[in-house]
């Protein structure tokens, strides 16, 4: 199983360390592999010395803002015929998960939150690698003409592949909020609403609760 995430430059320099340390905290046996898009040096050498794999990501000449929600999907590590689980940089863990080893006999085994009564949520799922190849494809079909969020993706890969939900992801707004008991992953606000360091800290806030 590999753990996985994408990031252009300026993801990487707001969420790579709190990304990096709780993976390896919570998932020190895996291997974690992060693509980056335009890597500097010192990115190179924070995932080195972090113990993060990477790759340079694919993406498009001169992309635009919007391209940028393709980029993870466009570079999952299918190749390396294991289980993939892939996050949002900024999809932080703050316990183990334990997930089957063969996927429940699913492609996508979706970590979920509450949203409006509901299961939902994209910020982190466990792919099979033909599941994760699918998905690349797809991506590089949705190239030519991006979406304006992930939601085009998502449902995409609700429709396309066969999966099943487990809530164990929740997403913080505010500090008055208690973590839930199946809480594993923890998420802030959309960047509609929040500026990056205020969902910075609302992040480190429950890190440390």
């Amino acid at each position: 199983m590999i753990l996985y995430c994408a990031a252009d430059p300026v993801y990487f320099n707001n969420y790579f360390h709190l990304w990096s340390s709780q993976c390896n905290k919570y998932y020190p046996n895996l291997k974690k592999i992060i693509a980056l898009y335009n890597p500097t040096p010192d990115m190179i050498k924070l995932c080195e010395d972090n113990h993060i794999n990477w790759s340079k990501a694919i993406l498009t000449d001169d992309p635009q803002r919007k391209h940028f929600y393709l980029l993870r999907w466009l570079n999952l590590p299918f190749e390396h015929n294991e289980l993939i689980i892939e996050t949002q940089i900024n999809c932080i863990p703050i316990k183990t998960q334990l997930f089957p080893s063969d996927n429940d006999k699913v492609e996508q085994y979706r970590v979920s939150r509450l949203k409006r009564g509901f299961l939902g949520g994209v910020s982190a799922a466990v792919f099979t690698p033909d599941a994760a190849k699918k998905v690349v494809e797809q991506a590089k079909i949705m190239i030519d003409n991006p979406p304006e969020s992930d939601h085009p993706m998502n449902v995409w890969q609700i429709n396309n592949l066969k999966h099943s939900f487990v809530k164990s992801e929740q997403q913080f707004k505010n500090l008055s909020m208690s973590i839930t008991d199946d809480t594993c992953w923890i998420t802030a606000g959309t960047s509609q609403h929040y500026t990056p360091k205020q969902k910075i800290d609302i992040l480190n806030y429950y890190i440390n609760k």
